[in-house]
């Protein structure tokens, strides 16, 4: 009974790491077609005052400035959530490999840190 209670504990973890993988393609997704936003606004509709946004199932034109305001806050709130889904996903992969019978200490290679400027 513990083998199996230690194998559903094993798939339990190994599938929340794959959703997480999922939602860090989701969120990276929606963070590249806010980038090419940005870039639009900046570029190609200079002259504008208003521009028209897409808000869920609503076309909305609104002033430019509070669209590339709400654009930015978007892409630090996708930033934020991408780092702590991948923080999360270091520590299941350790936890995944304990279940499995490690010490953890190959999954802790990946728990590096990338040097600032």
């Amino acid at each position: 009974m513990e083998l199996l209670s230690n194998f559903q504990k094993r798939e339990l973890v190994a599938e929340e790491i794959l959703t997480n993988k999922e939602l860090i393609v989701d969120y990276d997704r929606r963070r590249n077609s806010n980038r090419e936003a940005l870039t639009k606004l900046k570029k190609d509709l200079v002259q504008e005052k208003k521009v028209w946004v897409n808000l869920g199932d609503l076309f909305v034109k609104l002033p430019k400035e509070n669209v590339e305001t709400m654009i930015k806050k978007d892409q630090v709130t996708l930033d934020a959530e991408i780092s702590d889904i991948r923080e999360t996903m270091k520590e299941k992969v350790v936890e995944l490999e304990k279940l499995e019978g490690g010490d953890g200490s190959k999954a802790r290679a990946f728990q590096l840190k990338g040097m600032n400027k």
